[in-house]
């Protein structure tokens, strides 16, 4: 995941992003022995300066706003958690000394960048978009891993030359100010944000955030389904801003590193296990309970009359089955149909998954054998589906 793409937090201030920045080289990586624990005076200058402008700007901005924590309960609850949570990340990471606050940009965009200092700022399209706190969890893990790999001032010999008249004059164009004042400060901006990060600089962060989560109660998996995740929804729906893909979307050469760190570190990679996963759901109508995988259906049981309420029994036992079989990595070929005429079964590793009945079949108008291969079907298509997402 890109820290930030170039000029995104400044197109979704204005009208559209302007390529004018190339990503930052690779610079050797400082050894471990070299590394403070806390930020450098300066990164604390680099980072606390370009913080506070970023922040004037969005203040006077129609078009986004910081979440205020002080005026709702809700986002100051939310802000305490990611606040907490950064924190938890921080102390077992390679600089521990960095106090991180984390701020949420109000913008439907996906995105999240880090500056010095530990500022790590949050759009809220992509909290939306994660499915899970262990998600959430690997954005931050990420976001601190350049910290704690010294990106920001690894990458500053780049930065310092750049032309910065299109980003001033962007500034300006934003807050009717004269655009020589803001110059001055941009390339604090420029250094620890508006240059995208090299894809080996991405691939390091990775790496450190895996590190991160696998010292805490978060699970390092969520790296690769949020990845996942992200291209599928840019694939799902195109018109969507996905900032973080603009310069160094999540390719499959980071996530086979991730995955090749995780066997390397004897840590499992089970996606279905991330903290938070929907999993199996039930929902209940008037006419029929269905289970559902992330929402797409895998069994429908048609309501009884003559036994209100069982229905919706047999749909939360075997949805509890399911979340068991598949948390334990079930393959697709483990799930098999038998029965007759009279009664069939949808089993998995010598389970029963659900019996299908007379009356189950004839709601369906089909036999009982021919509904239960229909639902070993639908197993079929969330294979599939779950597959081309790369979390099987």
């Amino acid at each position: 995941m890109n820290t930030i793409s170039r000029l995104t937090l400044l197109a979704s201030l204005t009208c559209g992003a302007l390529p004018l920045f190339a990503a930052l080289p690779l610079f050797a990586a400082p050894k471990a022995g070299d590394i403070p624990l806390a930020s450098t005076p300066r990164e604390i200058e680099m980072g606390d300066k370009a913080a506070k402008q970023l922040e004037e700007e969005i203040a006077k901005s129609p078009k986004v706003k910081l979440l205020d924590g002080s005026k709702d309960a809700t986002a100051k609850a939310l802000l305490e958690k990611l606040n907490t949570m950064a924190a938890e990340l921080g102390k077992v990471s390679a600089r521990p000394g960095i106090s991180y606050k984390v701020k949420v940009i109000e913008s439907p965009d996906v995105n999240a960048f880090t500056i010095a200092n530990g500022h790590i700022y949050m759009y809220r399209g992509l909290l939306d978009l994660a499915g899970s706190d262990d998600e959430i969890a690997g954005v931050l893990a990420h976001e601190i891993g350049h910290n704690a790999r010294m990106h920001i001032l690894r990458g500053e010999k780049k930065a310092k030359p750049l032309n910065l008249i299109g980003l001033a004059a962007m500034l300006a164009g934003l807050t009717g100010k004269n655009g020589s004042n803001i110059a001055a400060i941009t390339p604090y901006i420029l250094t620890g944000v508006m240059s995208g990060y090299s894809v080996e600089y991405e691939k390091e962060a990775d790496s450190a955030g895996v590190e991160e989560m696998a010292k805490t109660k978060y699970n390092p998996s969520a790296i690769v389904t949020f990845m996942n995740r992200l291209a599928d929804e840019e694939r799902r729906r195109p018109e969507v801003t996905l900032g973080i893909f603009q310069d160094h979307p999540p390719s499959p050469e980071r996530v086979a590193a991730t995955l090749a760190q995780l066997k390397e570190m004897a840590l499992p990679f089970t996606p279905r296990d991330v903290q938070g996963a929907v999993g199996a759901t039930v929902v209940n109508s008037a006419e029929r309970s269905t289970i559902k995988w992330n929402g797409a259906a895998l069994i429908e049981i048609a309501a009884s009359k003559t036994a209100p309420g069982q229905a919706q029994t047999r749909a939360d036992m075997a949805a509890k089955k399911i979340n068991e079989l598949m948390r334990a990595g079930l393959q697709l070929h483990e799930i098999s149909v038998s029965g007759d005429a009279m009664g069939a079964r949808l089993s998995a590793r010598g389970r029963d998954i659900i019996a299908v009945s007379q009356a189950d079949a004839k709601s369906q108008n089909t036999t009982p054998v021919d509904l239960a291969r229909s639902w070993k079907a639908n197993f079929t298509r969330v294979f599939m589906r779950e597959t081309l997402k790369g979390n099987l």
